[in-house]
């Protein structure tokens, strides 16, 4: 049919009468399959917009779907329950799988993680730190991710010439392995940097050195993968991780659906399509600092740091607190991390600032008193200096 409007012509062509309705199966304990959902969301968002019906493990939420009622024109799982394989196979529903899910089913596409790059970028961050005594922590359960991670992590290690100690934990008998990682940890050499094969394990190490009286990272340094901020930047110390590509992944695998279903193309013998993930780079925190293992006085003193971060503060009331004279205190750092006091006071404050810039809209006034700064004109005054930019060029594009 052809319709002229305002001079226009224009041709409608096979409109869908319906829209895509896609039933989504995570788990929302991993922050990855929450990346993988934010890609679904953008790439909707951006190009295709779907009715989605996600079961994300959250309390009170259904966990099966409504056999009686199927109307899911595509999937994308992280697990296979045989009625949800069913309504697969009986209704020749276009999905997509997370990691070795359902073979048999023929997925579109696959999103799988390239665990080895992964490991090479925690082996290379903690041996380039000036570690010589490693450890791995994983899962006992045979996930295939953390088999992989502990693999390449040990080869990386052992290549460069070191020993790795390894531990994976029992989630089945919880309350055994607490005593039994508090054990492990307290036997390892010290300084220790240990890779954990995801945040959540890197938080549960954490835990156990505060219980077991060994100060991170002084004793035992930790690196986690996820990058969960929340979980992350909530810690004390503040955890190390290495994030990972899993949104751009989500993002590409709703592509590959939406044109699978798009084409009315059922679950068929063709291979399904690769999408990777991986890790782009080592985010590090207080969780991996290697220089200060060996001065009390100086943990001390970034303890200080830290807790005071967003208040106006200087060198001497680091003295005051830590009841040595500024010269000692000043000396001991320089030693133990090659830089001033008022250096990695300056820093750290330029840190919060650009994170609060990047993922906040706060004014940056309001975010330069948070930071310590005695301004708005004074923060500016020390990104221009320190960073050859202003603060608004830091803003994210959800704080525009």
């Amino acid at each position: 049919m052809v319709r002229r409007k305002f001079g226009i012509i224009r041709a409608m062509h096979g409109l869908s009468e319906k829209m895509p309705h896609v039933a989504i199966l995570l788990d929302g304990s991993y922050a990855t399959h929450s990346q993988i959902l934010r890609g679904v969301l953008r790439f909707t968002q951006l190009h295709s917009s779907w009715t989605l019906d996600v079961r994300f493990g959250r309390r009170g939420e259904p966990t099966r779907f409504d056999a009686a009622n199927w109307n899911a024109t595509g999937v994308i799982a992280s697990r296979m329950p045989p009625d949800l394989a069913d309504q697969i196979r009986r209704h020749r529903t276009p999905f997509v799988a997370i990691n070795d899910i359902a073979a048999e089913l023929s997925p579109v596409a696959r999103i799988s993680c390239d665990n080895g790059t992964i490991a090479r970028l925690a082996a290379d961050a903690l041996a380039g730190a000036g570690f010589t005594s490693f450890a791995f922590f994983g899962e006992r359960s045979g996930v295939s991710w953390s088999a992989e991670r502990e693999r390449v992590f040990l080869e990386e290690i052992a290549r460069r010439g070191f020993e790795c100690r390894t531990y994976r934990h029992d989630a089945a008998n919880a309350a055994a392995d607490v005593r039994r990682l508090l054990d492990w940890l307290v036997a390892l050499p010290r300084p220790t940097a240990l890779f954990a094969a995801y945040d959540i394990g890197a938080r549960q190490v954490l835990d156990a050195c505060l219980a077991a009286g060994l100060a991170v990272p002084g004793d035992i340094a930790i690196l986690g993968v996820d990058n969960d901020e929340i979980l992350c930047e909530t810690a004390m110390p503040t955890l190390s991780s290495i994030p990972l590509s899993a949104e751009d992944a989500g993002f590409r695998a709703a592509e590959l659906l939406d044109a699978a279903m798009a084409a009315g193309r059922a679950s068929s013998s063709a291979r399904a399509e690769d999408v990777f993930y991986t890790g782009t780079g080592v985010v590090m925190r207080r969780s991996t600092e290697h220089d200060t293992a060996g001065d009390a006085l100086v943990r001390r003193c970034r303890a200080l740091i830290d807790a005071n971060i967003g208040r106006p503060f200087n060198v001497y009331d680091l003295v005051s607190s830590l009841d040595v004279s500024r010269r000692t205190l000043e000396m001991r750092f320089r030693a133990a991390t090659g830089r001033s006091l008022n250096d990695e006071i300056t820093d750290l404050r330029i840190r919060r600032a650009q994170r609060l810039l990047a993922k906040t809209s706060l004014t940056q006034a309001k975010i330069a008193v948070m930071c310590g700064f005695c301004g708005a004109s004074h923060m500016s005054a020390v990104f221009r200096r320190r960073l050859g930019a202003k603060p608004s060029s830091f803003r994210g594009e959800s704080a525009r």
